[in-house]
């Protein structure tokens, strides 16, 4: 293996790229480089599961993105986390494994050109990834390498948390990856006993010892290489040095829903009017690309409890919070190794059709957006988020700098419907954690405020307060039409040799998280690429 050229050349070591590097290089014929633009995924905030905030805040983790201002948030400007680590995301996020409602893949298939991607198509490749610790069905995997695990044991808020819920008609499921997705019931996570279980931990480490392997860390990538239309391989930086790897094979982007078009965008590879504006010859004119980006908004419910019950920090709960650091490094259950996001439910706004298209997730503590702070004091959380919003959005290059941040415009609330759904799922997040199930130890609610009690009051609070959470999609489209990026073989469309595999390619939002959907994705395009050799 020469040390400039691979058979394939990996870009982004995210869910998608980690679970493409282990397969793609299983056969020992296949040489195979992956750049990754973050580092190594030792840090202890990465992890102890119940430190996913201060992972997120960590400028050496994440990429600390922001929006453009959001005209319908108070021109608010958002904090976007994106993991800039082996592992991406997945080594930062809150590691629930959500596959979503089964119709979501087959309306990728029907509505968007997708063939192929229906759900009997997809389902298989679920199952492949993981590894079920506990009651499994022909739904689940339980050989898998990533490992998914039910939350235990629950804190006493979480379970009052599904009283409230089954007493409106959201009643306890035994799983949420089952037949039916409404209903509330205890969340699957990503981790492997006390630790997180990123796709990095899943995937990478076990392959990085094969010498057709090469991962190479601190390059961000500056643009794809072209001859005529033809991707041949990457330009990338490592500190101020600009190197090349090439592809015999094929070139994979697998950055994610940001990283991914403004790479494609820096290649000379988009709407061409955009990237003249922003320094950059025109290559190949793909309007699509950066376009259709699909966000989850979410906003948080608080109460403040009476008792040191909830997963808080107080002098009386000091020692505990000491005793689980050691509890921690002897691989010890403990306080760090809790998912303090546990509660979960999909249930219906009063605009829903036949799916849930509000979701819930409930914490025993006190937090803040982003779970940037520790949870000083004691109370409980509750985040709602609409599934399917209608709004639409942009990421395009100001610049032809690779360093230089993408402009991120979700768009949020642009259109009028998402706001409705999304005051409806206030309220209904409202009557949770005023339930009588919480009374044993509720002392006041925080947000929303307890003097904002109509819509548009409401409204005003979802302007103030409202945040991402964390899945975007759809900037470079699967399928077929004018904004389609990819084909369904996930090959960029006027570009040989070339793929995108990552959330990118989602040509709509799933109903739920979205970790889970982007390692299936890259474990069937895996066998797509496989089977597509000479």
């Amino acid at each position: 293996m020469s040390n400039d050229a691979y058979d394939y050349v990996i870009v982004g070591a995210g869910s998608a790229g980690c679970v493409l590097a282990e397969r793609l290089s299983r056969d020992p014929s296949i040489s195979v480089v992956l750049l990754e633009a973050g580092g190594d995924d030792r840090s202890f905030l990465v992890q102890a599961p119940l430190l996913m905030g201060q992972a997120m805040a960590s400028k050496t983790l994440d990429w600390h993105h922001y929006t453009a201002p959001q005209k319908e948030l108070n021109d608010r400007r958002l904090f976007w986390p994106r993991g800039k680590v082996l592992g991406g995301s997945s080594s930062i996020n809150a590691m629930h494994y959500v596959r979503g409602a089964a119709q979501n893949y087959d309306e990728w298939r029907d509505a968007y050109g997708a063939e192929g991607w229906g759900w009997d198509q997809v389902l298989p490749a679920f199952k492949q990834v993981q590894g079920r610790v506990g009651p499994i069905s022909d739904l689940h995997g339980c050989d898998g390498p990533l490992s998914v695990q039910d939350i235990k044991p629950l804190n006493p808020l979480t379970e009052a948390f599904f009283e409230a819920c089954a007493d409106m008609d959201v009643p306890r499921i035994e799983d949420m990856n089952g037949p039916e997705q409404y209903g509330c019931s205890p969340y699957q996570v990503t981790q492997k006993g006390t630790r997180r279980c990123s796709a990095a931990v899943a995937y990478l480490h076990p392959a990085l010892a094969r010498p057709n392997l090469r991962v190479i860390t601190h390059a961000l990538a500056s643009k794809v290489l072209l001859e005529g239309n033809r991707a041949t391989g990457v330009e990338y930086r490592q500190g101020k040095e600009a190197q090349c790897v090439f592809a015999r094979r094929e070139v994979i982007l697998s950055g994610g829903a940001i990283n991914t078009p403004q790479l494609l965008q820096l290649s000379g590879i988009g709407d061409a009017n955009w990237l003249r504006e922003a320094g950059v010859a025109p290559a190949i004119d793909l309007p699509g690309v950066g376009r259709n980006l699909q966000d989850h908004l979410d906003i948080l419910g608080k109460i403040e409890t009476r008792s040191t019950t909830s997963l808080g920090i107080s002098p009386a709960t000091a020692f505990s919070w000491a005793r689980s650091v050691l509890d921690f490094i002897a691989d010890k259950p403990g306080l760090l190794s809790t998912n303090p996001v546990q509660g979960g439910a999909f249930l219906k706004s009063s605009r829903a059709g036949d799916l849930p298209d509000l979701q819930f997730a409930f914490i025993p503590a006190k937090v803040a957006p982003h779970g940037a702070r520790l949870p000083f004091g004691h109370g409980a959380s509750l985040h709602v988020c609409h599934l399917y919003p209608k709004s639409r959005g942009e990421i395009r290059i100001t610049s032809a700098d690779p360093a230089q941040h993408p402009h991120i415009d979700p768009n949020y609330l642009s259109d009028p419907e998402d706001m409705e759904v999304m005051i409806d799922g206030m309220q209904a997040a409202r009557d949770v954690l005023m339930h009588t199930a919480f009374d044993f130890d509720r002392k006041h609610e925080i947000w929303p405020d307890p003097a904002y009690r109509t819509r548009s009051q409401l409204a005003d609070d979802l302007r103030a307060r409202a945040e991402t959470l964390y899945h975007p999609v759809g900037t470079c489209r699967m399928g077929t039409g004018e904004l389609s990026v990819v084909d369904p073989q996930l090959k960029v469309y006027g570009v040989p040799n070339l793929r995108v595999v990552d959330a990118s390619v989602m040509p709509r939002l799933i109903g739920g998280n979205t970790n889970a959907p982007t390692m299936m994705i890259a474990t069937r395009a895996a066998d797509m690429i496989l089977d597509s050799r000479d």
